[in-house]
């Protein structure tokens, strides 16, 4: 076992954002009641479409050729959310960059969360959070999210809640864009 062993994790106001190693991002696909065992809690199964499958798909393949270090740029991260109801922990959804900062310093942000948990901050309240993360390495000058969709009309206010701005479109489109010094706090 590596250094990635060490569990990466991300504290917010509502929820935990946990860094998934290789293995529980395989047990999300093939065996999520594993992933579940391990974890201690359960996870949402309806986020894992066939688009989030494939997705995923795309992460083992770049987290099996990434050095360790890097993983966190390049694995989903689980949004754990403690239940209101009191009966513990969910991993209500997922969200990660599509690797690590370029040569220009930008980085592609994506996510994804359970639809009995939409509408209530949470997924603002975990881009947020990942902006922050991301920012912390200097590497890291620009989050983007290109192409979302503009009939998506949920992620486009997430992505304007969290201080992005749109710096392109087209018709069916809006590119989003954070930089490091639009950051206020």
């Amino acid at each position: 076992m590596g250094v990635w062993e060490t569990v990466c994790e991300i504290r917010t106001e509502r929820q935990r954002l946990v860094a998934l190693t290789e293995e529980q991002l395989s047990l999300y696909l093939a065996a999520p009641q594993e992933l579940e065992q391990e974890l201690g809690f359960p996870v949402s199964r309806r986020i894992v479409t066939d688009r989030v499958r494939g997705a995923i798909g795309k992460k083992l393949s770049k987290m099996a050729l990434a050095d360790e270090t890097d993983h966190p740029w390049v694995t989903y991260w689980l949004v754990v959310i403690d239940s209101l109801a009191g009966d513990g922990p969910f991993g209500a959804g997922l969200l990660g960059f599509k690797g690590c900062p370029d040569r220009n310093g930008e980085v592609e942000i994506g996510y994804g969360l359970d639809p009995d948990y939409q509408n209530k901050g949470h997924i603002t309240e975990a881009v947020r959070a990942m902006i922050a993360w991301a920012f912390q390495d200097p590497q890291c000058t620009s989050v983007i999210a290109p192409n979302t969709q503009r009939v998506n009309l949920a992620s486009n206010r997430v992505l304007a809640k969290v201080g992005m701005r749109v710096y392109a479109e087209t018709d069916d489109a809006l590119f989003w864009r954070i930089d490091r010094e639009d950051r206020s706090g």
